[in-house]
């Protein structure tokens, strides 16, 4: 199972799941990495020095996080992946804005095993969207993971 993040802006759109998306894992290994989800829409899709601007705090004692993003207070924590899972940063070949209906080749940038979870000042909590999904997909392993059947007496 994998979550799976994209570069450079790219999004799935409804329109776009009748096309063909080709994953291409590169030869050499990929970093390991934590992307961050942002509560903000950036419209650059080019490189940028995210390391010269965003510097998260130490995690806490409850594992939350503070850092600033363009004179906001961000509060955070990272999310662990739930067991089984492997989490990949994919880069899209084609410029997302000309690719629809087209066959869409995404090559394999890095791997995370837990990511960051920002909010604006509120502290995030297990009842956030986010922390729920993880929680869903643990969840789902469960209920729909091989059980044997209860022994005969």
């Amino acid at each position: 199972r994998r979550v799976l993040c994209g570069l450079n802006g790219a999004r799935v759109k409804p329109e776009m799941t009748d096309s063909t998306v080709l994953c291409v894992k590169p030869e050499e290994k990929t970093p390991q990495c934590t992307p961050n989800l942002l509560p903000c829409d950036i419209s650059s899709t080019g490189p940028a020095p995210v390391s010269a601007y965003f510097h998260p705090s130490e995690a806490a004692s409850d594992g939350g996080r503070t850092a600033h993003f363009r004179g906001r207070q961000l509060r955070g924590r990272h999310l662990p992946l739930p067991a089984g899972y492997e989490g990949l940063v994919l880069q899209d070949t084609v410029a997302a804005s000309i690719a629809d209906g087209e066959e869409r080749r995404w090559v394999e940038r890095g791997t995370f095993s837990e990511l960051g979870y920002w909010k604006h000042d509120d502290p995030t909590a297990a009842t956030d969207p986010m922390a729920k999904a993880m929680d869903f997909c643990r969840l789902a392993g469960v209920l729909h993971g091989h059980h044997a059947p209860p022994p005969q007496v």
